[in-house]
């Protein structure tokens, strides 16, 4: 008998064995949550069983190929009480579906595929058992699910232990990979593609997404890259603590934090801080006197993803382009796009301060406070401002001081393209019962705002990511 074939009769025994466990347990008195992990983390370490007992990559795919087929089955005539969930549900056929993706991409690098399927099986059911048991801060996710931040942190754990193992006993990882750097930022990739999936969907996403960081992070950027997602990680959920950012924004920090963090060196992570605790600061000094106009912004207070990503996602691209090709300019466009958001960001604070009207950009004609495109003189003062901020927290931390002045530009600029938009293109709507301009869709009131100029699409977000561009590219050619 071939030792594909005894791999076989091993593989469909050992798969059946765990399901027997499960639903022996289930039937025992064990809750049908813990019954499920029993099955989910035994059948998940038959990774290793695929690697080490196969000799072809075709044959070991067909008992997980095989669970597709049979888990779907499963589910649909509600075959077996230990792993039912809802209809919609269908994680134990996304589970499969990835492991057999993992095995087949990933032959030649053991490694990949083993630290994929243990970042689900580990830290998910972690996550699971955690969230349930401690779960204390709640927090809903994109997809309208509910999960905790005891759950989400046990997730980063686990998956970190048990990939940093991984690693570590199997081959398929560069000789001068650094691995505990790895093993962390597969760790905090992981957790947000876990806080993200609905439907058991994050059962394909996480062992694809963390596979992916296996495979793909080149040995140079592991440490950058690493220490970037953990201080992005710590840095957003402390500002969740505080207020700051909504659990959406924390996904927003790390995605722009990691490449910034981890490519950018020191320069790229103090105009970040900069910007960010800045105008975190500012977005809470004087809330009573600035309540009546931001009322009217189609954001504020608490940042979401939305607003981390059309703030920062220009610099955290920038901060990608530069570390994959060298190329200094992309340094450049990164620092435009920060003191872009940052002069912008200051401007709305403390312009909205001013004693003065401000004046429509566009026109000039005086318009209330908080109307979109206006801009005032207290305001240009406080771009001026920002964009400086930052650029002088950058040369401080190592770039030249020459750049200063024409970042202080590119900020401004940056700051005026975004009123621009705000006075011409991006979506104003009007409340008939209030007659006041707003960017809500629904006013304060409680009355929906009819379109009044604009794009329906373009909304504050997309201006911002807009304005942040013009920053960098006037930027990248200092």
């Amino acid at each position: 008998m071939s030792q594909d074939i005894q791999a076989l009769l091993w593989a469909y025994g050992y798969i059946g064995v765990c399901v027997v466990a499960g639903e022996g347990a289930l039937r025992l008195g064990l809750s049908r949550e813990l019954a499920r992990k029993v099955i989910h983390v035994s059948v998940g370490f038959w990774i290793f069983g695929a690697l080490w007992l196969f000799e072809s990559r075709t044959l070991a795919v067909v008992p997980s190929l095989t669970a597709v087929v049979a888990n779907w089955l499963i589910h649909r005539k509600r075959l077996l009480k230990s792993v039912e969930t809802e209809p919609d549900n269908l994680g134990t056929v996304w589970f499969p579906v990835a492991f057999s993706a993992l095995v087949w991409l990933a032959w030649d690098r053991p490694a990949v595929a083993a630290g994929g399927v243990m970042a689900m099986t580990v830290g998910d059911a972690l996550a699971s058992l955690v969230g349930r048991r401690f779960g204390r801060h709640r927090y809903e996710t994109l997809g309208g699910e509910h999960k905790s931040l005891e759950g989400s942190l046990a997730m980063c754990a686990g998956t970190f232990v048990a990939v940093l193992a991984t690693l570590t006993w199997m081959p398929g990882v560069a000789p001068d990979m650094p691995k505990v750097p790895l093993a962390a930022l597969c760790a905090v990739v992981a957790t947000c593609v876990e806080a993200l999936g609905t439907k058991g969907r994050d059962n394909l996403w996480v062992p694809l997404a963390a596979g992916a960081v296996l495979a793909l992070v080149p040995p140079e950027h592991a440490w950058g890259l690493g220490v970037g997602s953990v201080v992005a990680l710590v840095i957003g959920v402390a500002s969740w603590a505080r207020g700051s950012l909504s659990p959406s924004g924390v996904l927003g920090a790390i995605l722009v934090g990691t490449p910034v963090f981890g490519l950018a060196g020191a320069v790229g992570t103090a105009a970040l801080l900069g910007f960010f605790i800045s105008s975190s600061a500012l977005s809470k000094t004087f809330r009573a006197r600035k309540a009546g106009v931001e009322a009217e912004y189609a954001k504020t207070g608490t940042r979401d993803l939305g607003q981390a990503l059309a703030n920062g996602g220009v610099a955290a691209l920038a901060a990608v382009l530069l570390g994959t090709t060298g190329d200094q300019r992309y340094g450049l466009a990164m620092l435009g796009a920060l003191v872009a958001a940052n002069a912008d960001t200051w401007a709305t604070e403390l312009g909205v301060l001013s004693r003065s009207p401000p004046r429509l950009v566009t026109t000039l004609r005086t318009v209330p406070p908080g109307t979109s495109g206006a801009v005032s003189g207290a305001g240009m003062l406080a771009a001026t401002a920002g964009a400086a901020f930052v650029g002088l927290v950058a040369a401080i931390a190592g770039a030249r001081w020459s750049l200063v002045p024409w970042l202080v530009v590119a900020g401004v600029v940056g700051s005026l393209v975004d009123s621009f938009l705000g006075a011409t293109v991006q979506d104003v709507r009007w409340c008939d019962a209030c007659s006041r301009e707003t960017e809500r869709r629904v006013h304060r009131c409680g009355r929906p705002a009819r379109p009044l100029r604009g794009f329906s699409w373009l909304g504050n977000d997309t201006v911002n990511v807009v304005a942040t561009a013009a920053g960098a590219l006037l930027a990248f050619w200092a």
